[in-house]
């Protein structure tokens, strides 16, 4: 997906978003090619689906995606402070009031977490066992007594890859390499 530019929608600017072609169709209400709550989600943690090649039973409900896929997920969104992927009802942190949640009137679904839908869970059509990371804008400006640890909640495991980038200090560097990479969106 591709932010283009923004145009006027009845008098108020709204993002042209183009969707890239390979990406699996995704729900309008979460804008994700697969249906999930938090309740569901922290089920399939538990299973581990696919993990070391292990093929799951059938009454796991499993997804196709793999397990170490939600780990790298749950730790870019850490990083970076996204919550409105696995915390869109801001349940982990104290919200602006400026933030989506609080907008939307969310923030009291905390009670029934379990039920809250997750958003932006995206897959390629070729490659269903990944994940595609989509609206990655990150929340820099959240003091250290207010990160969102519900983030992280479940996962038991990191990639190796990325603790290593962690370990090496390089992750600003490797962050700022990926802006030349991705040579599509900034052109």
């Amino acid at each position: 997906m591709l932010l283009i530019s923004e145009t006027l929608q009845d008098g108020r600017p709204c993002p042209i978003i183009l969707w890239d072609a390979s990406l699996s169709s995704a729900s309008n209400d979460t804008h994700s090619s697969v249906k999930l709550t938090w309740g569901t989600y922290q089920q399939l943690l538990k299973q581990k689906c696919w993990q070391n090649g292990r093929v799951p039973k059938p009454e796991s409900g499993c997804t196709e995606i793999h397990h170490h896929e939600w780990s790298k997920m749950a730790l870019f969104d850490f990083l970076l402070q996204i919550y409105n992927r696995l915390d869109t009802n801001c349940c982990g942190f104290r919200p602006r009031k400026e933030d989506a949640c609080v907008q939307n009137g969310l923030r009291p679904k905390c009670d029934d977490q379990g039920s809250a839908a997750l958003a932006h869970i995206i897959q390629r059509k070729h490659d269903p066992r990944h994940l595609v990371f989509i609206d990655n804008k990150g929340f820099f400006d959240r003091s250290e007594d207010n990160l969102n640890f519900k983030l992280l909640e479940g996962i038991k495991e990191f990639p190796a890859s990325a603790v290593s980038v962690l370990k090496s200090q390089h992750l600003r560097q490797k962050l700022l390499q990926s802006l030349f990479l991705d040579k599509v969106y900034w052109e």
